[in-house]
């Protein structure tokens, strides 16, 4: 039986985008667009992005930094993040992405952390299903730099000292025990080194479990390991065996499941985007992790869920959305008695009556629905 639910959306499917104002200083380096995240002391820590870069990246880059700051309860330092997002905040924290790829050196002269275009494929991307490593997810790793250098605090004063010499010291150690910083090519001595002045050996550590634990290195053949082969780990499951005091750091301050982030999945997807790990599947190293997606753009296409309590959305065409097990939702944007509803066996159809909004979707295994009051 499906319980029905009113709810209070706002703009459920809007990437949340506003243009830069035409005198900010950001516009003389090609940035054009922003979103940001508020913390809880009511301060912004802002995305800036330039024309060229694609408004769901930017979304997805928002959705990634407010992963990483939500709370995860009886963690050991993550149970409360407000410190965290408030130091940020108070530190000036800024993610920009420009068009393009990265090139070293050639950043916009901009006080921010670059995230640039070609670094982060959109989730059900080309990119994205295929593990396109010319355009290998580095979101994750950017953003959560960010997030150490301004929220938990290295070279600025953050609101984590007690974490950031734990993972100091365990970077430390990885390279003396070989878990990290592992010698794949000449170059990679010469980046530890550079680290090190830099001090920021903390830093790269947590990414590469950070990337590991989260599926994007699973599909890597070309060495064991991840992150080019840098650390000892490619998957989650290697990461406990072989890393075991990285896993205990990266889970006293994330979660297991992406709780908290919106997957926003690319208008060109065709099919049936998946949140269950499926061999037959490879980016499904990457998706079985997420709880949330919604389906953007006008395809028939389709979603998939897992064991979490997953939330679900439509896009403009018409969807199959099959929750899988948990108590699964499904978030629609019009009033109950805008729709048209059906059971049709074990399958609940939904018409939206109002065009060019909805569409007509038939739910599996869904548990609620929401609509707006």
């Amino acid at each position: 039986m499906i319980t029905i639910i009113a709810i209070c959306l706002v703009a459920p499917f809007e990437f949340g985008l506003q243009p830069l104002a035409e005198d900010s200083k950001y516009r003389e380096e090609g940035f054009t667009k922003y979103t940001e995240v508020i913390a809880p002391n009511g301060k912004a820590i802002p995305i800036i992005a330039q024309k060229g870069v694609r408004d769901i990246a930017v979304a997805r880059a928002r959705n990634l930094l407010k992963f990483f700051l939500i709370d995860v309860p009886e963690s050991k330092y993550g149970s409360d993040k407000s410190g965290v997002a408030n130091a940020m905040a108070n530190n000036h924290a800024m993610l920009m992405m420009p068009e393009g790829k990265h090139r070293e050196g050639q950043e916009p002269d901009i006080e921010a952390q670059p995230l640039f275009e070609s670094e982060t494929p959109v989730d059900g991307s080309n990119w994205y299903i295929k593990n396109n490593w010319e355009h290998r997810d580095a979101a994750f790793e950017e953003i959560f730099h960010l997030v150490h250098d301004a929220g938990i605090g290295t070279y600025m004063r953050g609101a984590l000292p007690a974490y950031q010499r734990e993972l100091k010291a365990e970077a430390i150690k990885s390279l003396k025990d070989g878990r990290w910083g592992i010698a794949v090519d000449p170059h990679v001595r010469d980046w530890i080194r550079e680290l090190a002045m830099e001090d920021s050996l903390a830093q790269e550590y947590i990414a590469s479990v950070i990337d590991s634990y989260y599926g994007l290195w699973a599909t890597f053949e070309e060495s064991p390991g991840g992150m080019w082969g840098i650390y000892i780990a490619k998957t989650r499951k290697e990461i406990k065996q072989k890393d075991p005091k990285g896993y205990e750091l990266l889970e006293a301050f994330l979660p297991p499941m992406m709780v908290g982030y919106e997957a926003l999945i690319d208008p060109n997807f065709n099919g049936t985007f998946s949140m269950q790990f499926d061999e037959e599947l490879s980016y499904t190293h990457k998706s079985q992790y997420y709880v949330d997606a919604t389906l953007t753009g006008a395809k028939d296409s389709n979603l998939l869920g897992n064991d979490a309590e997953n939330t679900l959305k439509g896009n403009k065409g018409n969807n199959i959305i099959n929750g899988g097990m948990g108590n699964d939702t499904v978030i629609l944007q019009g009033k109950q008695d805008e729709y048209e509803i059906a059971q049709n066996g074990e399958s609940m159809v939904v018409k939206d009556t109002i065009i060019n909004r909805d569409g007509t979707d038939t739910l599996i295994s869904i548990e609620s629905i929401q609509f707006q009051p």
